[in-house]
């Protein structure tokens, strides 16, 4: 059985608590700190799922300008990942479901372009469509289209959302003809999508709705523009009148002031911290617009900026069910996702492909309950137990720097040095020294090892149990739910 979640408190010695203040004027300078394991394992988190320790070692070694630079335009070949999931499932909407949401997370899980799975994940959010309503098939489309315009310009993915069948089928854009024009689409562009609640009227809406008119799904479910449907006469939307089509209202949207605001809050609470000062916002806002909307550029600030590894950005977020899952998957070194992996995440609150509502997952501190940590703890042990040597002819914990029989190499059967060597892995030291001495205590406690069921300390013939015990611990702590 594997022990109880450790608890954790503001210790002086732990550099990233209380949060500091940035100034706001300078926030977006280049950082120059120091830039060792706990810089690199922030930015791997942010900027992706995390890694191993030698991933966070690979990314120190390149310094801040290179690993974002390697993080922004990734060289390393991408596994062999399918297009599409397996289409022999299709026909089974429910095994559909699973094949579709399996699909996505094994790329995340293997991809080597970690930062772009990231923004694919983040747009999924944003323009959140279910699988509730639309079809795994089209669903696994607009991943794929979010993939190909993660940190591409913001119009552009604008304008393919528009045309995408599983957004014209989410917001019923397919049903909007000029004879019985259908709002849906145009209000969640205006209030979600691009400029924000109260930044636009009503006629704004009916408007722009006549200018989205026009396109449906063909027979092959793919988008179809037919001219007939269209409403071709003189609209107004946001002061600027014309004969306008579903391109000319998204250059209109995307030319506002208020956009780029709306735009660069989301990129900074997604990357940096929550409620962001709005000198911070103006700032990237203005990046943003004189890059000519181009997200990689927009990004690349950020993630390279003070403000970005500043102490209040520091272990801030709480990491989505996702983010959590994929990125311990990562350290442990799994080459799979768990086949019940949709169930689990599920119970944590994040089921992927199918956010609760239009305006997608409430987010930070609503990820974390009583019911959702419960089920992130029941994740955590059931992983490292099903990887326990010799069950189902498995091996232990399949990673270099996870595995016990590594960390014993490393640091021989010296409770102390194992209990160091994990958290430094998982965590990158960000613990308290009443962690690291409640890791050791139990390495060192006498337990009824597997094969005697006799009170055994931590030695030969225990030491497996033990570190997938104290790993899971780790894994477990508070901090480890913080990005």
């Amino acid at each position: 059985m594997l022990p109880p979640k450790l608890d954790t408190s503001t210790d002086p010695q732990v550099g990233f608590r209380p949060p500091g203040t940035l100034d706001a004027a300078s926030a977006l300078q280049p950082y120059a700190g120091p830039f060792g394991p706990r810089q690199g394992g922030h930015l791997l988190r942010r900027a992706g799922f995390g890694g191993s320790e030698a991933d966070v070692t690979r990314t120190v070694s390149l310094g801040v300008g290179g690993a974002v630079d390697s993080l922004l335009h990734p060289t390393a070949p991408e596994p062999a990942f399918p297009e599409f999931p397996d289409v022999a499932l299709l026909y089974d909407r429910a095994k559909a479901r699973v094949s579709t949401q399996l699909w996505w997370l094994d790329r995340m899980l293997r991809t080597n372009r970690p930062l772009h799975e990231k923004m694919t994940l983040f747009w999924h959010g944003h323009f959140a469509t279910a699988v509730q309503k639309v079809q795994p098939p089209a669903m696994a489309g607009q991943i794929n289209l979010f993939r190909a315009f993660a940190l591409g310009r913001f119009p552009a993915l604008l304008s393919a959302v528009t045309r995408d069948p599983a957004m014209l089928i989410w917001l019923d854009n397919r049903a909007n003809a000029k004879a019985h024009p259908n709002e849906n689409y145009a209000r969640e562009v205006m209030e979600l999508f691009a400029l924000g609640l109260g930044n636009y009227t009503e006629d704004d809406v009916k408007e722009a709705a006549r200018a989205f008119t026009g396109w449906t799904i063909d027979k092959d479910q793919r988008a179809a523009f037919v001219p007939a449907r269209h409403d071709d006469g003189i609209k107004t939307v946001l002061g600027k009148s014309g004969r306008l089509d579903a391109d000319d209202v998204v250059a209109i949207v995307v030319s506002q002031p208020v956009h780029q605001r709306f735009i660069a809050r989301k990129l900074l609470e997604f990357f940096v911290y929550s409620d962001p000062e709005p000198e911070l916002t103006e700032s990237v806002a203005q990046v943003y617009a004189l890059s000519g909307f181009d997200l990689a550029k927009t990004v690349g600030t950020i993630l390279r900026s003070k403000m970005f590894f500043s102490s209040r950005a520091y272990r801030a977020i709480p990491k989505s069910p996702i983010e959590f899952a994929i990125g311990t998957l990562r350290y442990v070194g799994a080459e799979t996702v768990p086949p019940n992996l949709v169930y689990q995440l599920a119970r944590m609150g994040q089921e992927p492909l199918n956010p609760p509502s239009v305006k997608g997952w409430d987010g930070g501190p609503a990820w974390i309950n009583t019911s959702t940590l419960l089920a992130r703890f029941n994740f955590v042990n059931g992983l490292i137990a099903q990887t326990a040597p010799g069950k189902n002819g498995q091996a232990a914990v399949p990673a270099p720097n996870a595995a016990p029989d590594d960390l014993v190499r490393r640091s021989g059967m010296d409770a102390g040095r194992v209990a160091a060597a994990i958290v430094r892995g998982v965590v990158q030291d960000d613990v308290t020294s009443d962690v690291r001495a409640t890791l050791t205590a139990y390495l060192n406690s006498q337990t009824p090892s597997a094969a005697t069921q006799n009170p055994q300390p931590f030695g030969p013939e225990n030491y497996q149990d033990k570190i997938r015990g104290a790993l899971a611990l780790t894994l477990n702590l508070p901090v480890n739910q913080l990005d």
